[in-house]
């Protein structure tokens, strides 16, 4: 009894397992986006390359997870688009939506215009968190906090407000913002999460005033985070 019983879970569990992945269609970007608009649905898109560790990881984990592939299959056009391959549109996709790594996640509104780019492979959990985001906007912290900052005089205390979030959620465009406020505030402390982060990605100068003090208080940094930046400049 107990070898029908162990021998009928073994089916179950492999029948369920082939059955619970994000149903992906493989066509192109242009052709999700025309479907979309017609069915009034977000598009979800994994830009992969057959050679990408990173990506066979998260469709033999993330992919195939219940929850995340029936949240999936329920709300998005899913579409799997090979980025070195001229027939799937790969090479147009990348160029397009400035893609360099694999696996670059697209999300994309039902009228065609990005919602956000995630690059890297990527949890369940996180999956589950972003869809939720596409789908309802009003759950997503970035959101909320760009309304505010667009709403306001967008001084340089509101655009720090606004990169703390940004960060914290991994935004796309977070760069940009930080350059912005590296060029605008009038004084930086290293030691704050925003002011070191913008310091970080901004600054090209390794005399300026920030840059010397880096330099001169190595010990008050990670090592990683130390060696990687004198290598920026080394390289700039």
């Amino acid at each position: 009894m107990k070898q029908y019983i162990a021998a009928f879970g073994l089916i179950l569990l492999t029948a369920f397992g082939t059955t619970a992945q994000i149903k992906f269609e493989h066509i192109t970007l242009d052709e999700a986006k025309a479907k979309a608009k017609l069915e009034k649905k977000p598009i979800f898109v994994d830009v992969h390359a057959t050679w990408c560790g990173p990506c066979k990881r998260m469709a033999a984990t993330a992919f195939v997870d219940p929850v995340v592939s029936t949240y999936y299959n329920e709300h998005f056009i899913n579409v799997k688009i090979d980025g070195e391959k001229e027939a799937e549109g790969g090479p147009k996709t990348m160029m397009e939506c400035g893609i360099s790594a694999y696996p670059t996640l697209l999300y994309i509104n039902p009228d065609g215009t990005l919602f956000r780019k995630l690059v890297g492979g990527q949890e369940a959990g996180t999956l589950l968190k972003r869809a939720k985001e596409v789908v309802d906007p009003t759950s997503s912290p970035l959101l909320q906090a760009r309304k505010v900052y667009y709403s306001s005089k967008k001084e340089t205390a509101d655009l720090k407000t606004y990169i703390t979030v940004m960060i914290a959620d991994e935004a796309d465009s977070v760069d940009v913002f930080a350059e912005t406020y590296y060029t605008t505030a009038k004084t930086l402390n290293l030691a704050d999460q925003v002011d070191f982060y913008a310091f970080y990605k901004s600054e090209n100068n390794a005399t300026s005033a920030n840059g010397i003090y880096f330099l001169e208080h190595f010990d008050l940094f990670p090592p990683i985070v130390y060696t990687d930046k004198i290598k920026a400049w080394i390289n700039y």
